[in-house]
């Protein structure tokens, strides 16, 4: 099965973000980066108030397909890891949360 980075970005009041960006830029940037070590695609999503209306916990995330946790692990110690995340910046004023998991079912 494969493995999927979930990453998320809090909705914080003093969240400054540029969706545009990361959907635009970051994104690709990790496929093109980061293909060769499994990647095999990724998506973006913006997060809607809930059915009560309700705020998000979070503003926006993306999840980051890989062939393999074993994978993954050798892209977060190659040489183009340093660039991935030193991009940040460009799109958020808040840490990232990641969220790490094999796929055990779908439909």
């Amino acid at each position: 099965m494969s493995f999927i980075v979930t990453v998320v970005f809090p909705n914080d009041a003093n969240a400054q973000y540029d969706i545009e960006y990361y959907t635009k830029h970051h994104m690709p940037l990790i496929l093109k980066d980061w293909a060769k070590y499994g990647v095999t695609g990724w998506n973006v999503r913006e997060f809607a108030p809930g059915p009560d209306g309700s705020a998000p916990l979070y503003a926006f995330g993306s999840d980051v397909f890989w062939k393999s946790a074993e994978r993954l692990e050798e892209a977060f110690k190659g040489p183009e890891a340093g660039a991935i995340m030193a991009d940040v910046p460009k799109f958020s004023n808040k840490p990232p949360v990641f969220l790490f998991g094999s796929v055990v079912g779908s439909g």
